[in-house]
């Protein structure tokens, strides 16, 4: 077994292919730390002790006595943060519902696979899960704060589309803070304050300003007055700002707008009772709560099985590769025919062509976003556009 040097992503491999594994230690040496078994209950002993540091566990779909979805399932109720791959030599036989529902694995790769292949797959896994950084600089939430002292802040509206006729069917409503954003992205910003009493007072201040535009969006919207809004875990975990995006919800729907709220996968535990609690109260009041980013972590039919979610949305990068990759391809059409079982609603944004927009149809998506579609724009530039339209 290799000693493990903390100082790169720590890689926990399992297969009975020792050559596989001495080229995998060999050639990806400079890029990650391999430890790597050939007997799967052995790893599962490592992995028990050694969780906290264990960036990824990859296992061979065939191996002599414990096979790659049992070993799996195993190591996610062991480490059930740590994202999990598999290896097949024949992909076309794997069930494929075992193993995305009970091993709760991310990708799925062919056999013989070459060290490129591999290394790119790890790549993409470790990138997904890991906090964008600035090489020099971070945004703080003391930055962020003083932001919303200088009203330095303001909203966009990104259309949403019914996926049956393209017809406008509500907008989603974004915080731009083009002071910040000329040094960072917006999602650096938002993640930097996720977790900070800041993240409430700014989404207060959003909601004031949504409030006083209801009008607006009624006029502009009609029957479409539909907004989705993004919140946080610690807001829904917050009593009192709980109390408040109900009162919230309630003076939108006065005002003939109806919100529903989306909250991002990597920010929900499947076990947060807490949290679950927050969302099964608004699901009583019949305030929709969806999960946003799905399908980017390892949490994603873990939190459907508690049925306080109201829908799903398609993680982008999820629905960009429908188009070359055979598990996301297979995830998305598996994944929409659950949610319809369930009755769920199941969106998608990042649209970036025709073709994904036509294959999205095909498998029952019911919403669809993104630039192909329609492209954020500030309230009045939507209204200056209809009344143009209108007198045309």
């Amino acid at each position: 077994m290799d000693v493990v040097n903390t100082k790169r992503p720590v890689i926990l491999m399992v297969d009975d292919d020792e050559k596989l594994l001495a080229a995998v230690r060999r050639t990806l040496a400079t890029s990650f730390e391999f430890v790597t078994f050939s007997d799967g209950q052995m790893a599962l002993d490592w992995l028990s002790h050694n969780r906290e540091r264990t960036d990824l566990v990859i296992a061979d779909l065939i191996m002599p006595t414990l096979d790659g979805i049992s070993f799996l399932k195993q190591a996610a109720r062991i480490a059930p943060m740590v994202s999990r791959m598999m290896l097949s030599g024949n992909i076309s036989t794997i069930s494929l519902r075992e193993a995305i529902s009970q091993a709760m694995v991310t990708r799925v790769l062919a056999k013989p696979v070459s060290v490129s292949v591999l290394k790119d797959a790890i790549d993409r896994v470790i990138q997904t899960n890991k906090p964008a950084e600035k090489p020099t600089s971070r945004v703080t939430p003391m930055m962020v704060n003083s932001t919303i002292d200088q009203a330095r802040f303001s909203t966009v509206l990104q259309p949403r589309f019914a996926a049956s006729d393209l017809g406008l069917c509500g907008v989603e409503v974004l915080c731009r803070m083009p002071s910040l954003e000329k040094d960072f992205g917006v999602d650096e910003i938002f993640e930097a304050c996720r977790d900070h009493p800041v993240i409430n007072r700014l989404t207060s201040q959003l909601m004031a300003v949504m409030i006083d535009q209801a009008p607006r969006y009624r006029a502009l919207l009609g029957d479409s007055s539909n907004l989705a809004v993004n919140i946080s875990a610690y807001s829904l975990k917050t009593p009192e700002f709980l109390d408040l995006l109900i009162r919230f919800y309630e003076k939108m729907r006065m005002r003939g707008v109806v919100v529903t709220y989306e909250i991002p996968e990597r920010q929900l535990v499947p076990d947060d009772q807490e949290l679950l609690g927050s969302v099964s109260r608004l699901r009583e009041r019949g305030i929709a709560v969806l999960i946003d980013d799905f399908g980017s972590g390892n949490n994603s039919l873990e939190l459907l099985r508690h049925e306080v979610f109201a829908g799903i949305k398609l993680d982008r990068e999820l629905v960009r590769g429908i188009m070359t990759d055979f598990l996301d391809d297979a995830f998305v059409e598996w994944i929409a025919q659950v949610c319809w079982k369930m009755g769920l609603s199941i969106s998608a944004k990042g649209i970036e062509s025709g073709a994904v927009v036509e294959k999205l149809q095909v498998y029952g998506i019911t919403e669809l976003q993104g630039f192909y579609l329609g492209s954020p724009e500030p309230l009045d530039v939507w209204e200056e556009k209809t009344a143009t339209a209108m007198s045309a």
